[in-house]
């Protein structure tokens, strides 16, 4: 019978290509009484069984041998929520230097284990870690159900007995105000941590979290440069995305793309060179946008990494360079690659006409473009869109192509990316004079839809305005400045009639959702969560209860 320890409740999964090595990590770990433990060889097995089953302990080797390594894995579980929160991440490396390794990434495990690692090892790390996990466990508990007020009240509790978890307390307190849109009681959090010590990189990075989404930008770029130029966060790109954030909320698009490329120098990884690539591509600078993608398909190239979106950028990127031969290759590996994903043929059918256009081969590409028509179903404001309607005005169909980026421009008006890319393909297909005109008229008359549901509000005509964004929701139902305009102005008419509508609760939970999938982590959409449970909570109780 296994011996009962305080560890025989943990499930584990051990990642490693080496027979003899599962065999002794396993080992090590029933040594400390856990015996529930999978093996997994490769990335790929590994995901799936991450998928499928819910781990407290992943032991993982960073040298897989495989496409895909063992930090490259690690940062694919948490960019995709696959880890949970509890689930504790080691790193088992060989490799002295992987510390520094990991310093340079933005996602780091929880402990790392220098072989030749023992059970001692293993135990010594789990003991800290899990004592810590259970001195936060009231915070987990309220996290896990998603309740982020009681989370703030449970790391209230810890902070009045004034322990050694006060500080890990102020950090997630600070992170869950920002979720909750509380932005002065946030700042207030990490200043206080600040009080008790100055140079804390994730207070220092939370405060300025908290400036970007109080819409204080200038504040914001300045917390985010005083990190970045000192030793210890010359490598911190979670300020250089604040940077860069800002300078986009402002309209400084350029700037925004050169802080990106100095993040993309101080952490090369992988998912930089995709954030530069497509700010460069954005703004227009061809060559980087190619060489970074470039470099993302080198690093990614059949592993869990790799991204459909990739391939067609880089190949966009080459057509609209005057790279036609090269951009038709690169589009067939991708098809052996991606053939079974939705999101990858239509597009690069649409790519494929642009090329085949170039390359001098036009009844090619008409056959082409009858079957990329054919695989979008309705324009939207995306890269598929914008592709087609490229193809479109390149093959000679001027007004297809024009009525295909109005498209683009109503379903998100208020999206300067897409504006954006719908400018750098009017002129590259020599319609540089149409830009004003085709994005302001479709861009005014979506203001005007949704201005029109606001004076209604304003004369009092509750269920007209409701009714009249609702219209608007529906023609365009991914366009987040309206879905935004429509969860306000549905709280707005909850307020106004004073009584608990099931319906109308239910739609503006929707229009929430979607909106967090279509923008995730956006501080605008996070105001509007916060003025919605501020309205449910102005609801009488007996009127909650219907």
């Amino acid at each position: 019978m296994a011996t009962q320890t305080q560890f025989s409740n943990l499930q584990a999964l051990v990642i490693d290509d080496m027979s003899v090595q599962q065999t002794t990590l396993r080992g090590q770990l029933g040594q400390l009484g856990i015996t529930r433990v999978d093996v997994a060889a490769n990335a790929e097995d590994a995901a799936r069984l991450i998928k499928s089953r819910r781990y407290n302990l992943i032991l993982c080797d960073y040298n897989l041998n495989q496409k895909t390594d063992g930090q490259q894995l690690f940062e694919h579980l948490r960019d995709t929520n696959l880890l949970p929160v509890d689930c504790l991440f080691f790193m088992v490396t060989a490799e002295s230097a992987y510390a520094s390794v990991a310093a340079a990434t933005e996602h780091h495990p929880d402990a790392y284990l220098l072989k030749p690692i023992t059970a001692c090892h293993i135990e010594d790390r789990l003991k800290a870690l899990l004592e810590k996990r259970d001195a936060l466990l009231p915070i987990s508990l309220k996290l896990a159900k998603d309740d982020l007020l009681g989370a703030v009240q449970a790391c209230d509790q810890i902070l009045k007995a004034e322990n050694r978890w006060t500080m890990a307390a102020l950090q997630v307190k600070g992170k869950t105000l920002l979720q909750l849109g509380k932005h002065e009681e946030a700042k207030q959090a990490y200043r206080q941590a600040l009080d008790k010590r100055s140079n804390l990189p994730w207070a220092q990075l939370g405060l300025a979290r908290a400036h970007k989404s109080a819409g204080q930008f200038d504040d914001a770029r300045q917390l985010a440069q005083n990190i970045i130029q000192t030793p210890e966060g010359e490598k911190n790109v979670a300020a250089y995305d604040v940077v860069a954030e800002s300078m986009e909320a402002q309209g400084d698009a350029q700037g925004a793309m050169w802080v990106l490329r100095d993040a993309a120098t101080v952490v090369p990884s992988a998912r930089r060179h995709r954030l530069l690539g497509e700010s460069a591509y954005r703004n227009g600078d061809l060559d980087t946008a190619k060489e970074c993608m470039q470099k993302v398909a080198k690093a990614t190239r059949g592993s869990v990494i790799a991204q459909p979106q990739d391939t067609l950028l880089l190949a966009q990127a080459m057509v609209d360079m005057g790279e036609p031969a090269d951009a038709l290759k690169l589009l067939v590996e991708g098809n052996n690659l991606y053939r079974n994903l939705p999101t990858y043929g239509g597009v690069a059918l649409a790519i494929q006409v642009q090329a085949q256009v170039k390359a001098g081969t036009p009844d090619e590409a008409e056959k082409t473009l009858k079957r990329a028509r054919e695989n979008l179903r309705k324009g939207k404001a995306d890269f598929a869109t914008i592709a087609l309607a490229k193809a479109e005005l390149m093959a000679g169909y001027e007004d297809e192509g024009l009525k295909l980026l109005a498209t683009a421009v109503s379903s998100d008006h208020e999206n300067p990316k897409t504006k954006q890319m719908i400018g750098n393909a009017l002129r590259a297909t020599g319609h540089e004079d149409k830009i004003d005109q085709l994005i302001n008229s479709a861009s005014a008359a979506m203001q005007a839809r949704v201005q029109d549901a606001r004076k209604l509000l304003r004369d009092s005509q509750i269920d007209e305005a409701v009714q009249a964004i609702e219209a608007a929701v529906r023609d365009h139902p991914e366009n987040t400045a309206v879905l935004l305009q429509a969860a306000q102005i549905n709280c707005m008419a909850l307020r106004l009639k004073k009584d608990y509508n099931h319906g109308i609760v239910e739609r503006v939970r929707l229009y929430l959702n979607r909106l967090e999938n279509l923008m995730p982590a956006n501080d605008r959409v996070t105001m509007m969560k916060r003025y919605f449970r501020e309205t449910l909570a102005t609801m009488e109780p007996t009127s909650v209860a219907h």
